[in-house]
């Protein structure tokens, strides 16, 4: 595996082309080759996990994580269901999560797999899993962590987009899992025809937080490259309250703090509901043997 610090930015991750920006998304690079799109930002790795404090989960990129757990969780148990559905022999299963945030999700894994345990980043998010959830989780880097063994399932749920090596990352996974093992992850689908129509405006276009902007083109064509075949990829609705709906408009996007606390004390705001714009990808893939 090559060293980050040797990387050559402006080579393309998924087929080794050449960035050029784009005058459509500014503030983007996109592959002269394949297609496949990057922020064009220079940001060192401290910098990135210093993205990932209490605040990102409290007021930055979530209104409130925590808040969002039965929604959450919900989301969750249906991952599980379709990874089940690939993998009729999940409940043997021995799971990996990177990014495991709060511990919901290896909460929930924990009912469906044989064991379940994680990483992440961020410390807090990991001390409240471990000590709130009972979850078997670490705070840390996954590229530099030996497991130690091989595991049947790796995921990453909204993951690789933030990641500064996200090649190296799966590069990485088919090590850690057993010959025939399962990729289970999501992420935005820049191809998506919401993405396409509202261009530099897509609500998941936000450096640094997001780095890396796959179409299902370009995540299918990095896991075959890393040694995957490519099982199942659909574009599932995700359950949100209205409350953190309206505060991703009012405030993360119109800046309008003030109409948000006086709207969101109204009891409709409590409501859950499953919205699907067909741009969140769901890609499982199995580790060639």
């Amino acid at each position: 595996m090559p060293s980050p610090d040797k990387l050559d930015s402006r080579t393309c991750i998924v087929c080794g082309g050449t960035y050029a920006p784009t005058q459509r998304l500014p503030g983007l690079v996109q592959c002269n080759n394949c297609g496949f799109l990057s922020a064009n930002a220079s940001i060192s790795d401290e910098d990135v996990r210093a993205l990932y404090g209490q605040g990102y989960f409290k007021g930055e990129e979530y209104l409130d994580y925590i808040a969002e757990e039965p929604s959450l969780r919900l989301n969750f148990r249906n991952r599980l269901a379709t990874l089940k559905a690939v993998a009729p022999h999940l409940p043997r299963c021995d799971l990996f999560e990177i990014g495991c945030a709060y511990g919901f999700f290896l909460e929930e894994a924990s009912q469906w797999v044989r064991s379940a345990s994680g990483i992440d980043v961020s410390a807090e998010p990991v001390r409240f899993a471990v000590q709130e959830r009972g979850v078997e989780a670490s705070q840390g880097d996954y590229l530099s962590l030996n497991l130690g063994r091989v595991f049947d399932v790796i995921t990453m749920w909204d993951t690789i987009e933030h990641l500064k090596y996200p090649h190296l990352f799966i590069e990485k996974i088919a090590q850690d899992l057993k010959p025939g093992g399962l990729l289970a992850l999501t992420t935005g689908d820049i191809g998506s025809l919401v993405a396409r129509l509202q261009g530099r405006h897509w609500r998941l276009i936000h450096p640094p937080t997001h780095l890396h902007y796959f179409s299902a083109t370009t995540i299918s064509e990095l896991l075959r490259k890393k040694g995957f075949d490519v099982l199942h990829l659909s574009h599932p609705g995700n359950s949100r309250s209205l409350r953190a709906a309206l505060y991703f408009i009012t405030v993360l996007e119109m800046k309008r703090k003030g109409l948000y606390d006086t709207l969101q004390g109204f009891r409709i705001f409590d409501w859950h509901l499953n919205v699907n714009l067909f741009d969140i990808m769901y890609v499982i893939a199995r580790r060639q043997s």
